[in-house]
C-alpha cells in the first residue's frame, strides 16, 4: 500500500480523530489470508450521509482491489465495493 502511496491505518492517530488510512485485518477460519480495509476519516463519517459513506468506502475498496491486482497480489473474486481478500501474493500458476 505504501507502494501505491495509500496512507496505513495508524492507531496512535485515530485516538486524535484522523483515522483515514489502509488497514489490515484476518479472515476469520482462514489462515494466511487478509482483508484489506479502507478506514474513513470519522469526522467525515459523522458529517456526510449515508449514501456518499457508502459509495466512497465501495470505490476505495475497489480502488485497493485494483491496485493490490496490479502489484501481483492474489485477490479473491468478490461482490464489487467489498474490501479486497489477499490469499497471497501471485495466483499460483502464475510466473
Amino acid at each position: 500500500m505504501l507502494l501505491a502511496g495509500l496512507p496505513p491505518y495508524n492507531l496512535e492517530a485515530a485516538a486524535d480523530g484522523e483515522e483515514t488510512g489502509v488497514g489490515l485485518a484476518p479472515v476469520p477460519g482462514r489462515r494466511h489470508v487478509l482483508r484489506v480495509l479502507w478506514r474513513q476519516d470519522a469526522t467525515a463519517v459523522l458529517h456526510l450521509p449515508d449514501e456518499l459513506i457508502h459509495a466512497q468506502q465501495a470505490a476505495m475498496h475497489q480502488a485497493l482491489r485494483t491496485i493490490l491486482s496490479a502489484h501481483r497480489f492474489w485477490v479473491e473474486d468478490g461482490p464489487v465495493g467489498d474490501a479486497p481478500v489477499v490469499l497471497g501474493l501471485t495466483r499460483p500458476g502464475s510466473a
